[in-house]
């Protein structure tokens, strides 16, 4: 009777289609450990890119000497595989580090945008030539390193409220198909950046995969509402004492010697290993040195005398 209810709900033609069989090219793997990034999910992520386009629009107008802005204009999510069809051929794309974050990052700054930066920098208008393959001449891409490593410390200062990071220019790359985004169906975070100089206006993309945000993924979904913890004043005295009290097992390696295995296996009671008494004695609690100290006898107990910190 259920199925006869069932069969009511939807027609016979509808039915037919359920149980009809879909060829194998037609059934789409879905991987549902990938995750989709939006703006709503990282708002974080959007304060971190206004920081830097305003901190970067600066640095463009003292690299060329006039005025420019940067503005950033939109955070979205796509596949490698979609993203990497649909950057231009051929590309002024550069790979980047974002250390220690894992991976690689990588910039897209549209053609004409960088001619027209290079223009500039010259001293043009910035009315340059619009033919994209101009912007695989070596002078463009040597501009294009220096302009990178110019916002190099604007970025780091920008994501310093997540993580402390440092931008290192690994290679740049004018055909897109010779660089690895990621894998096909990995996601990748695309920050969008609106740069103006002068009539010209162009865009600077910067590709983060999802792999490469992992680490740092639950700081940018905070929202930064929460209010600083308050310092408990009270408790500083108490923990200052308890942790003073604590007794702390501590060891000093007198003498090393290094030896083969031919040598080590042969070794018999009786046999002796030659050493040198060392002139100083290494003071670790746990393997954390603490202290140089000097190797000696007092009130008839073996001792050490502390000389300096370990790390003088």
């Amino acid at each position: 009777m259920a199925e006869d209810k069932a069969r009511a709900a939807i027609s016979e033609e509808e039915v037919s289609a359920l149980l009809e069989k879909n060829e194998p090219g037609a059934v789409r793997p879905y991987d549902f450990t990938a995750q989709r990034i939006n703006r709503m999910q990282l708002p974080l992520l959007e304060v971190v890119s206004k920081s830097f386009a305003e901190r970067a629009g600066a640095s463009l107008s003292a690299l060329l000497g006039r005025d420019a802005s940067m503005q950033f204009t939109a955070l979205e999510s796509a596949k490698c595989a979609d993203l990497q069809a649909a950057l231009p051929v051929p590309a002024s794309l550069a790979v980047v580090r974002l250390k220690p974050l894992p991976g690689f990052a990588f910039v897209s700054v549209e053609p004409a945008l960088l001619l027209a930066l290079l223009d500039g920098f010259f001293g043009g208008s910035g009315r340059a030539t619009t033919d994209p393959q101009a912007a695989v001449a070596p002078a463009a891409q040597r501009f294009l390193a220096l302009m990178l490593r110019s916002i190099a410390a604007d970025l780091n200062a920008a994501w310093a409220p997540v993580t402390a990071v440092e931008f290192d220019l690994v290679k740049q790359e004018t055909n897109p198909r010779l660089v690895q985004l990621g894998a096909p169906q990995e996601s990748v975070l695309v920050l969008k950046f609106t740069v103006e100089f002068g009539a010209r206006s162009g865009r600077i993309d910067w590709l983060l995969p999802a792999a490469l945000l992992a680490p740092v993924r639950e700081t940018l979904a905070a929202d930064g509402s929460q209010t600083a913890l308050r310092k408990q004043e009270a408790w500083g005295p108490s923990i200052t004492a308890a942790l003073q009290g604590a007794e702390v097992d501590t060891r000093a390696i007198l003498a090393q010697a290094q030896i083969s295995l031919r040598e080590l296996v042969r070794l018999s009671p009786g046999d002796i290993i030659p050493i040198e008494a060392p002139q100083q004695v290494m003071l670790y609690a746990g393997d954390v040195p603490l202290y140089r100290g000097r190797f000696g006898v007092s009130q008839g107990r073996n001792a050490l005398k502390i000389i300096s910190g370990a790390s003088l």
